[in-house]
């Protein structure tokens, strides 16, 4: 297993302690992974600058809280590191390009969001987000997540989580501009898609308790 992306780097000293709500909680204590974890992927992005989805294919490395790495194989090559703040892009054969996460508040809520998620801590989860969860914790279940902070909404509307028993197989990011991120992990990552769909038939996948081959 493994899937996507430090949490408590904008927590501030004082900071209101959330709770979330005990199913939610409950839930979130199961997906906990020790480090490192790694998971191939297929991420399709539906933009409203694209006439076609965008398909993804590759690998997530999580390296512990706040340490990611994600790995494009195709149609590009690219390989982005995350270690607290800093983030490293290189795509292919060029030179290593450094940013901060600050600059990138949708990486870095989905980040914070992929860091707590693996390590089991509905704490830390829902001191940025809202949490909701719904579906059979045992069987096919969603997870809700709503940014609490508002730099972060004019980005993310929310996140869902997709998974089955103890086991995340999408991550799905619905855009504050309309577009969405669908990141298929697990058994998920190998499904084959047709060139022309909508969010909805991904989204059926992530549902679905069979893997998508």
């Amino acid at each position: 297993m493994a899937s996507v992306l430090a949490m408590l780097a904008t927590i501030l000293v004082g900071s209101p302690l959330w709770a979330a709500e005990p199913e939610a909680a409950a839930l979130v204590s199961t997906l906990a992974r020790p480090a490192p974890a790694r998971t191939p992927y297929t991420e399709v992005r539906f933009a409203s600058m694209l006439d076609r989805p965008l398909i993804l294919h590759g690998e997530l490395e999580y390296l512990g809280p706040g340490k990611l790495g994600k790995r494009v194989d195709t149609p590009y090559q690219e390989v982005t590191t995350i270690d607290g703040s800093d983030v490293a892009i290189k795509r292919g054969s060029g030179e290593v390009r450094h940013y901060s996460l600050n600059q990138a508040p949708e990486m870095e809520g989905f980040l914070r969001g992929f860091s707590a998620l693996l390590g089991g801590d509905a704490k830390t989860l829902a001191a940025d987000f809202d949490l909701k969860s719904s579906g059979d914790a045992s069987a096919i279940w969603t997870l809700n997540l709503t940014p609490r902070d508002a730099r972060l909404r004019r980005r993310i509307a929310s996140i869902d989580v997709y998974g089955s028993g103890n086991t995340p197989r999408c991550f799905a990011t619905s855009e504050a501009d309309g577009d969405t991120n669908i990141l298929l992990v697990d058994d998920l990552a190998s499904a084959k898609l047709p060139t022309r769909f909508a969010p909805t038939i991904v989204l059926n996948l992530c549902r679905s308790k069979k893997s998508a081959q």
